[in-house]
């Protein structure tokens, strides 16, 4: 596929696929973001961290697993599919996953979830299932919409640059149109750990 289709500039942002299909693209650095999340919770005592992951054909979900195993390797932790199971990023298959994960004997102290609408779906599974979030279980999601600072208690997430998403994007395709050659065709920009209140030390217990 090349970058102009029928003579219209394209560039995508958050793509499906690798840089190699010859689109330019603009994204957020998924990877680091889901390192910096797990290592987060690492940093507060968790070492049963589960994951919730996003839809298995997209490049950021891809690269959030990839993050999730790195943080735990760097830690020591062997990774565990036991305590790993697949939301698709959306709200309603995160429920379902979160209540096989939060029933199993072994249940994690914390969540890793791939997406915040996840998260906010694991969270209300919590409390379903009589779970105090952070005192039971520490979640933290990743993207940081604007549910995520206003639920209660509010969320810990991965914030993703919208706004410097968009603008990078719009540079790059005004380049394009202008029939230039830009520095740079593939973007990636960094994301920021927001600690808020679902995460915390886990409880002192055999489930740690």
């Amino acid at each position: 596929m090349e970058a102009i289709v029928a003579d219209i500039p394209v560039v995508a942002i958050d793509p499906h696929v690798g840089p190699g299909d010859g689109v330019p693209t603009v994204e957020a650095d998924s990877f680091g973001g889901a390192v910096s999340a797990v290592k987060y919770l690492i940093e507060l005592g968790h070492r049963r961290i589960g994951f919730v992951a996003g839809r298995p054909d997209l490049r950021s979900s891809r690269a959030r697993d990839a993050g999730y195993r790195r943080a735990l390797a760097d830690s020591g932790i062997p990774y565990d599919a036991e305590i790993v199971r697949v939301g698709f990023y959306e709200q309603d298959a995160a429920r379902t996953a979160a209540l096989s994960l939060l029933e199993s004997p072994r249940r994690p102290t914390a969540v890793f979830a791939a997406n915040d609408l996840s998260a906010i779906g694991i969270i209300e599974v919590a409390r379903e299932i009589g779970l105090e979030v952070p005192r039971d279980l520490s979640v933290i999601g990743f993207d940081d919409v604007l549910e995520a600072s206003r639920m209660s208690p509010p969320l810990t997430t991965i914030r993703q640059p919208m706004r410097r998403l968009g603008a990078a994007a719009m540079s790059l395709l005004t380049t394009l149109m202008n029939g230039e050659e830009p520095p740079e065709r593939h973007l990636r920009l960094a994301t920021q750990l927001i600690p808020r209140a679902t995460t915390a030390p886990p409880r002192s217990s055999g489930q740690r």
